[in-house]
């Protein structure tokens, strides 16, 4: 059951839009799928099973929550680019969010431990030797010059400095230009980060270099861009449902054709390395736009508004930060426990209890992360506070697309924006 007709966003910085809260979900879920699939055995083999084969596709969580980032953050700066403050706010509200958990994380992999451990394991040290490149978010360049994960540990690192780029940069696009002519440059973003993949590709440049570097990965931001202008405006929103089924259909149909010639869904392959991420970028927009487009009594929005997906999207930025260093421990030390207390004999069911409890590890982690440490953190938000009036006016500049509608009218699952 589809929404009436309108805009189907009313105000990102003062509506809570319960169901993004389960895309998110749906998108650490992925991803921690993945991790957790890839020391298996057969993860990288041509005797990959049914479960392992999805598993290769996990990576396409980090494309669908830069969607979600460019819908959201395009839709914030959009709202309040006429109050006052508007870089200190976006900017204070940003760093409250990301900075502190991410750099506890590198304090503890990078100085705490190391001075702890007798012995600093390889996974560490490559990372200690590079560490600048963390410290300073430009972990995706240092993969992008080394080819991409092989050399360097802490991959996971590279999607969080682009979305760190992307923070500083795109406010100041955001504020020097009208609605259409942002609309307009988010689309040429896309259609540039595309041309590029396949002219470097042509020339031959790495996969894993294509997948790292910042203008090479625009896709899923740039499209979640579009969609947050689009959103706005009656008359645009309903073109962008006219053409959701043909850009799922045609993403599916794409990435169909990208596993018939790579043979497989690896993000490192050629193929999905040239066009594949548009093909996902284009499938995780379309689902974002069924959902926030969907009726309250649907099917799509309970599976997406219900707790257990919303409550992963909640704890999702710990849950990814937490889930690989975890699943690193345990994976030797599960396996070890259950060969000399149990005798179990298959492998499969043995990484089936290692995914088991990396998860609930990882999950209970996240929880308490969110109570004990970025909770507190963020109620400093207050002093970065948006102003009240958010609307029309914050939203209207010349050639701009439309008027949001006021927050009273807004049709989905509401409550306070964390």
């Amino acid at each position: 059951m589809w929404k009436p007709n309108g805009p189907i966003v009313t105000s990102i910085t003062r509506t809570h839009y319960a169901q993004l809260d389960g895309l998110r979900g749906l998108a650490i879920l992925l991803v921690v799928f993945y991790h957790f699939s890839l020391p298996h055995r057969d993860f990288h083999g041509a005797g990959a099973g049914v479960v392992l084969q999805l598993a290769q596709a996990g990576w396409m969580g980090v494309d669908l929550f830069f969607v979600l980032s460019g819908f959201l953050i395009t839709g914030i700066l959009v709202e309040t680019r006429e109050q006052p403050h508007y870089f200190r706010n976006f900017l204070g509200r940003r760093f409250l969010r990301i900075w502190p958990l991410y750099y506890l994380n590198l304090f503890v992999l990078l100085l705490l431990l190391p001075a702890l451990i007798p012995t600093v394991p390889a996974q560490l040290s490559g990372m200690q030797e590079k560490q600048g490149w963390f410290w300073l978010y430009g972990a995706n360049w240092l993969f992008a010059l080394e080819g991409g994960f092989g050399k360097t540990s802490g991959g996971y690192f590279w999607s969080l400095a682009v979305e760190e780029q992307f923070y500083l940069l795109w406010p100041v696009v955001v504020f020097k230009l009208s609605g259409r002519a942002l609309l307009r440059t988010s689309l040429a973003l896309l259609f540039f980060s595309l041309g590029s993949r396949i002219v470097l590709s042509e020339l031959g440049t790495s996969p894993g270099t294509l997948y790292t570097m910042t203008f090479t990965h625009l896709d899923g931001l740039a499209i979640g861009s579009c969609l947050a202008i689009c959103s706005r405006s009656s008359d645009l929103s309903e073109r962008v449902a006219r053409l959701a089924p043909t850009a799922v259909i045609g993403s599916l149909i794409g990435l169909l054709a990208v596993r018939l010639v790579d043979h497989n869904f690896f993000f490192w392959s050629k193929a999905m390395a040239t066009y594949g991420y548009t093909c996902v970028a284009l499938l995780s927009g379309g689902l974002l736009t069924y959902v926030m487009r969907a009726g309250r009594s649907s099917l799509l929005n309970r599976v997406f508004s219900n707790r257990a997906m919303a409550s992963c999207g909640k704890y999702s930025y710990a849950l990814y930060l937490v889930h690989v260093p975890v699943a690193g421990l345990l994976f030797p030390l599960t396996f070890r426990i259950l060969d000399k207390l149990t005798g179990l004999t298959s492998y499969d069911l043995k990484f089936g209890v290692f995914v088991a409890v990396s998860f609930a590890v990882s999950y209970g982690m996240s929880v308490a992360s969110w109570y004990v440490f970025e909770g507190p953190i963020m109620k400093l938000k207050k002093h970065f506070k948006y102003s009240e009036q958010v609307g029309a006016s914050s939203t209207a500049k010349p050639g701009a697309l439309g008027a949001s509608a006021s927050a009273g009218e807004a049709s989905t699952p509401l409550g306070p924006r964390v």
